[in-house]
């Protein structure tokens, strides 16, 4: 395929969109996007002017029931821009918009990420929210502009529990999580957990983006991308053992990495990674549990809509195979199909936008048992159903 094959012609074939919501006058940035599974019942009404309908914030809950729990968790999205998170919330049918005011002021401080997890320790669960700011609920002041932030389990004190790892400008990787005497987080040397991460602090590697991947069988697997091209890989078996790294270094920025397994329903352990360039194309590592980072195939023309900003994967087709998404500062969603019975890829769909994409996610929003598309732009979200 050359690139005047690929028009700016919009393809329709899988997705239609069905709602855009804006930041209010606000704008967003590529660590601004967080999905959050949670078993909490959700209780809101349709709004007569669904979906444009914002909440300011929750109603009491109609009953006693809604303190329940449910079996299997239900999946949500939150959006943050500059000085507000706005949090989708599914129901059957419909989804409400809780908008969250912080109170930042404009133009000295702002949202750089967001991360959210629930917690459940007992008949208790525990929404945490964790926010990087600019300037600086818990404030803990940081001695370098953050980056991205994450969660993972980890266990500490005899018991597993919730970290936050926080990327900063200064090199180093900061582990946060709850102290054993209070609910007040505090840090600990991420060396002691993930040495691979030690050795980023050692090095001073400004790390852009990170991706946990943790298995069914509790073995993990962490990439870290870096701002001078460092491609960070680590294995961890089911105690937490690191048992092995991989390293290589590349011409350019990484803007994301992400770790999948290429068949839908888990069929074999086989694992790939996604890694996306701030001045090249994006490329898959293969079977990287196998082959470490040595075996590598690009994404054609990926490169050609300006810096490539993040990635994501889902089985867009229903055919079983996780189809490769990403998303560009050139303002393109470009979804990647592998070619049958070959290791190349090629484009399947493409959709171009008014603004420079952020951060792609899937989820069944409405709960009609389809997931749907949410791509996060500069300044809004956009929902997509098949």
């Amino acid at each position: 395929m050359s690139f005047n094959d690929l028009t700016t012609a919009d393809d329709n074939l899988l997705f239609d969109e069905i709602h855009y919501a804006r930041y209010g006058y606000e704008r967003t940035n590529i660590y601004g996007l967080v999905a959050l599974d949670s078993q909490l019942l959700t209780y809101v009404d349709r709004s007569e002017e669904f979906p444009s309908t914002r909440l300011d914030k929750l109603p009491e809950p109609p009953s006693a029931e809604y303190a329940q729990f449910l079996s299997k968790p239900i999946r949500h999205f939150i959006a943050a821009s500059s000085s507000e998170i706005t949090a989708f919330i599914s129901r059957d049918g419909y989804w409400n918009c809780l908008n969250i005011s912080l109170d930042l002021e404009a133009g000295r401080t702002e949202v750089i990420a967001i991360d959210c997890v629930e917690e459940k320790t007992g008949d208790e669960i525990k929404t945490l929210l964790a926010l990087a700011i600019t300037e600086s609920s818990q404030v803990i002041p940081l001695s370098a502009a953050p980056m991205q932030i994450s969660h993972v389990q980890i266990h500490y004190e005899g018991r597993s529990q919730v970290a936050f790892l926080l990327s900063c400008v200064d090199g180093i990787i900061h582990l946060y999580t709850q102290g054993t005497q209070s609910d007040e987080f505090i840090e600990l040397t991420s060396s002691f957990f993930f040495p691979m991460l030690g050795k980023v602090s050692d090095h001073k590697i400004n790390i852009l983006f990170m991706h946990i991947f943790d298995q069914s069988t509790g073995e993990r697997v962490i990439c870290a991308g870096g701002q001078n091209g460092e491609i960070l890989l680590g294995f961890y078996d089911k105690d937490g053992k690191e048992i092995k790294t991989n390293a290589i270094k590349i011409f350019s920025p990484i803007t994301s990495t992400l770790i999948f397994q290429p068949r839908s329903h888990g069929q074999t352990d086989e694992l790939h990674l996604v890694v996306t360039c701030a001045i090249e194309q994006a490329i898959v590592y293969r079977s990287i549990k196998t082959n470490g980072l040595s075996v590598s195939k690009p994404l054609p023309l990926s490169g050609n809509f300006d810096s490539v900003l993040c990635s994501h994967v889902m089985d867009v087709d229903w055919d079983g195979e996780k189809e490769i998404l990403i998303g560009t500062y050139g303002r393109q969603v470009i979804i990647y199909k592998q070619v049958t019975g070959t290791q190349f890829y090629t484009i399947l769909w493409k959709r171009q936008f008014a603004y420079p994409i952020y951060r792609i996610v899937h989820l069944d929003l409405n709960r009609d048992g389809l997931d749907e598309l949410i791509v996060t732009t500069m300044y809004g979200v956009h929902i997509f159903q098949v």
